[in-house]
């Protein structure tokens, strides 16, 4: 993608998802130059800017407004029947994480493939960007098959068993392949995120916005292994159990 100076994105919020998965859609807006301008920046650095135009998108059935976590409620601006958000309209397409139980219904796997397999004229494509949980839906759609993805690093192996015909990466927060991007776990979708704008629009700009928004500067790795990570959390358990034991022999 060359550096357009203007972005359409479109979040896809079928059912709910989880409001940290959603929070990496300000980092574009933190590009636009309505912002960096309200930021007090000079003007060399506004002039780099990228607008964008960002829709909220869920199924007709939905209603006005889908629920998000801690009780927060998201005013959708589009459904997937609307022809502002179909195939061709859009640059990047973003799927924030819904509660990982939800299977997909048909509307939903068509729309986000639709959009993962349109080719443009000059070979456009929209970009998919899975956060979380959210690449449940990406991987239901169909469109994961033959790639490699990451996902929630506890919930690789029931990707793994879901999911064969995908290569399942654990040890990197995001993985590229092709136009799909998906990131592991919630806050690691900020990173995706930072990654992304730096390869697609890198500059000055991008690399303002990353400092103002404190992201980017983790690494694709993870820094525990996954033996590491797994001795992690058997100890925080351990720890909550033996909590546990001593508030029942209190009371």
């Amino acid at each position: 993608m060359s550096s357009p100076k203007h972005l359409r994105i479109g979040v896809f919020i079928p059912a709910g998802c989880q409001l940290l998965d959603m929070s990496g859609i300000d980092i574009f807006f933190m590009l636009s130059p309505e912002y960096l301008s309200a930021c007090g920046l000079p003007a060399p650095l506004v002039a780099l800017g990228i607008g964008c135009t960002i829709y909220y998108i869920s199924l007709p059935s939905t209603g006005p407004e889908v629920e998000l976590t801690a009780n927060t409620f998201l005013r959708i601006s589009k459904t997937t029947k609307d022809n502002e958000v179909q195939p061709g309209m859009l640059d990047v397409m973003m799927v924030p994480g819904p509660d990982p139980k939800m299977i997909s219904d048909q509307d939903t796997r068509t729309f986000l493939k639709s959009h993962a397999e349109w080719r443009g004229e000059n070979g456009e494509k929209v970009d998919i960007l899975s956060i979380c949980t959210g690449i449940f839906l990406v991987a239901q759609s169909g469109i994961l098959t033959g790639l490699s993805a990451s996902g929630p690093r506890a919930l690789i192996p029931r990707l793994k068993k879901e999911f064969p015909g995908t290569e399942w990466v654990d040890d990197r927060r995001w993985v590229v392949d092709g136009n799909i991007w998906s990131s592991g776990g919630i806050t690691n979708g900020l990173e995706m995120i930072a990654a992304y704008i730096r390869q697609k629009f890198a500059g000055p700009a991008a690399e303002a916005v990353m400092a103002m928004a404190d992201v980017g500067e983790k690494g694709v790795f993870y820094t525990n292994g996954n033996t590491k990570e797994t001795l992690w959390w058997l100890w925080q358990i351990l720890r909550a159990v033996d909590l546990g034991i001593g508030k029942d022999q209190k009371s």
